[in-house]
């Protein structure tokens, strides 16, 4: 068991963030803003200012004009996120230059969870769903330099030699992993939802599950026109004795839409090869197996809850990273978000079920932010994750020997998914494209600092930061 006493206090103190069984501190920067354009996108000196003088209402601010970009209205139904290719597109326009390619996005595991059921000995794997997604300006780079293929990123590798790396994205890049729930028949109690809402963080060896939140909400899906803006949770996670108007939410209260037939079949081959997986480790019988696919099973019609979203933003070197995940209570959210958090939306010109997600970020690693090379591995904790792609991860999922933080002389291990800092871990994001091995995965850090000249990607070809050119790599190419 990790030092809890030592970790919430670096956690709920220094971070700004608020923590259930803490006092919520008051943020010193909670005075008026000052008069600065927190637009998308930003120059990059400006959110170095940001960094290097603490200034975490400018970064909140300008990660909520983040997602107000993402979530704003782009026509035929859509959201302008909605509109954006993922890597299977980018690969399709790579290979046929010139032809109009559009392509139905479809459903995958995400792929951090591929690597916990090879690395935990149990892992609650869950039913959610991700679709990641590239702007046009990462889809232009990565069409343009052929990113996505394995003869590419050989010859990048082999011209850069020890510390190889492929150019960097543009400035006005944004890549995303938006995940969701699938309300399957099956799920449904008449006309009633019920999912795990997030109530951490809590800090075991095995990680923190949404089994192990025992918090939930209600989802009615028969009002169309009913909202619930600011409810609570239900601790019983009942349907009949819990269930309340406070705890019952609608669709509005939601980002989604009705899937079709293609990304039906794709989540019940996504949910059979998990389940398949956790077969052939022993982890569940037949019936057990059997059981949890006919609950899961989806067809066309079915509706797709955004439950989170990991979104980052070149607009620095090391990019601006933020996630957002659903919450029942968004303007006194759970951390890794915060009361100050929440209160920086002010003057952000949220639409309809956007306002319903809490927020955490990442500009740096640690505070103070550390160089690109040669700084230190000690600081405070800058602790960035999402609840529902994260939290369940436990300390077998790390590297433990380089997973922790310095702080006053005191060592702190980072090695569990509530400790993780989304800079940390998608720093670690190489390939060996001259020995490529597609089930080679990788290494997966809690918070830390790591420099470009770490020696672990010596020898290998760095990714700017992104693992879903690691797990999207076309090997015919």
């Amino acid at each position: 068991m990790k030092n809890i006493k030592l970790l919430s206090f670096f956690l709920c103190i220094l971070f700004f963030v608020g923590c259930n069984h803490k006092k919520k501190s008051k943020d010193k920067h909670s005075t008026a803003y000052s008069t600065v354009d927190y637009s998308y996108p930003a120059d990059s000196t400006v959110i170095n200012k940001w960094i290097k003088h603490n200034n975490f209402k400018a970064m909140y601010k300008h990660s909520w004009s983040i997602w107000q970009h993402l979530t704003n209205p782009a026509g035929d139904g859509k959201l302008e996120y909605q509109t954006w290719a993922s890597p299977t597109e980018i690969i399709e326009k790579t290979n046929n230059p010139g032809k109009n390619i559009t392509q139905e996005h479809l459903f995958n595991k995400p792929s951090q969870f591929g690597h916990a059921l090879k690395k935990q000995k149990t892992f609650d794997d869950t039913d959610i769903v991700e679709v990641v997604a590239y702007n046009k300006a990462s889809e232009k780079f990565a069409i343009e330099n052929k990113i996505f293929y394995l003869s590419t990123l050989k010859a990048l590798q082999e011209q850069d030699g020890k510390y190889a790396k492929i150019p960097d994205f543009p400035s006005d890049a944004i890549n995303i992993k938006p995940v969701y729930k699938i309300i399957t028949e099956a799920k449904l109690d008449g006309d009633i939802y019920t999912m795990s809402a997030w109530n951490g963080p809590e800090y075991h060896d095995e990680g923190y599950p949404e089994s192990a939140w025992n918090s939930c909400v209600h989802v009615d899906i028969s009002e169309s026109n009913s909202e619930n803006p600011n409810g609570r949770k239900d601790y019983t996670c009942n349907t009949i004795a819990g269930k309340n108007a406070e705890n019952t939410y609608f669709l509005n209260d939601f980002i989604h839409f009705k899937i079709s037939d293609a990304q039906a079949t794709t989540y019940n081959a996504e949910i059979k090869g998990n389940l398949k997986s956790e077969l052939k480790k022993g982890t569940i019988t037949q019936h057990q197996y059997d059981k949890r696919f006919n609950l899961m099973k989806s067809k066309a019609g079915d509706i797709a809850l955004l439950v989170g979203m990991h979104v980052t933003s070149k607009e620095i070197k090391r990019w601006v990273w933020q996630s957002y995940w659903w919450s029942p209570t968004p303007l006194t959210p759970n951390s890794p978000s915060s009361t100050d958090i929440a209160s920086a939306r002010n003057g952000i010109k949220l639409q309809g079920a956007a306002n319903h997600y809490a927020m955490g970020v990442a500009y740096s690693m640690l505070i103070p932010a550390q160089p690109y090379e040669g700084g230190k591995n000690e600081g405070e904790l800058v602790v960035a994750f999402n609840p529902y792609l994260e939290s369940g991860f436990g300390e077998d999922t790390f590297t433990g020997s380089t997973s922790y933080v310095y702080n006053r002389g005191e060592k702190i291990e980072t090695d569990l998914g509530v400790t993780t800092n989304c800079m940390s871990c998608h720093m670690g994001a190489i390939v060996d494209a001259t020995h490529y091995n597609s089930k080679a995965g990788g290494i997966y850090y809690g918070d830390t600092y790591i420099s470009y000249k770490d020696p672990i990607f010596r020898d290998k070809l760095m990714l700017d930061f992104a693992w879903s050119i690691q797990s999207n790599i076309d090997t015919l190419r």
